[in-house]
C-alpha cells in the first residue's frame, strides 16, 4: 500500500472526525468505561477542541497518512511540562493515532509514529508518554513494537458504587 505521511490541516478535519468516530467506538467496545459522547456531539467538541486548542498551537502536532486523496491514519501529540521536582522538563504526550481498519497492518502506524517521534525530537524532547487500555491486546502490542515500555498504571475507581 503506498501513501504519505504529512502535517494535518483544518482542512483534513471531515476526515479527521470520522478518523476519530472509529477510534472511539474501537475503544468502547474494548472498555464499557470508556464513554465518548454520542455522534455528532463528540465530533463536534472534538472538531471544537482542534480548532481552539490543536490548529496554530505549537505545542500541539497532527500528523496524517494520505492514499489516494483519503486520509487513512492520523497522530496527534502535544509537549507537556513536567512538575517541577522532575527531570527532563518538557517530554512529547501521543494524544491519539488511529488507522482506517482497512489500511492495519501496512506500515501506517508505525510511519505516522515516526514522523511525530521526529518532530519532538526537533524541539529537544527526549522521551514521550502515552496511555493504552489496559483491554487492548492491540494497540498494546503495536506500542510495545514501537519501543514503549511499562511505567506507571493508571487505576479507575468508581465512587458512585462505594
Amino acid at each position: 500500500m503506498e501513501f504519505i505521511i504529512r502535517p494535518g490541516t483544518e482542512d483534513d478535519l471531515p476526515e479527521m472526525l470520522r478518523l476519530w468516530r472509529e477510534m472511539m467506538d474501537f475503544h468502547a467496545r474494548l472498555e464499557p468505561r470508556f464513554r465518548p459522547l454520542p455522534p455528532p456531539a463528540g465530533e463536534q467538541a472534538w472538531e471544537k477542541h482542534l480548532r481552539e486548542d490543536v490548529w496554530g498551537n505549537e505545542s500541539w502536532c497532527v500528523f496524517v497518512a494520505e492514499a489516494d486523496g483519503r486520509l487513512i491514519g492520523q497522530i496527534m501529540g502535544v509537549l507537556r511540562d513536567q512538575l517541577p521536582v522532575f527531570e527532563p522538563e518538557r517530554y512529547g504526550y501521543v494524544t491519539d493515532v488511529v488507522v482506517d481498519p482497512a489500511a492495519r497492518r501496512h506500515g501506517v502506524g508505525r510511519a505516522l509514529f515516526e514522523a511525530l517521534k521526529a518532530w519532538f525530537r526537533e524541539r529537544g524532547v527526549s522521551h514521550l508518554q502515552l496511555g493504552v487500555a489496559h483491554n487492548n491486546p492491540v494497540s498494546q502490542a503495536f506500542w510495545r513494537a514501537m519501543g514503549c515500555t511499562d511505567y506507571t498504571d493508571i487505576l479507575w475507581c468508581d465512587l458512585e458504587a462505594r
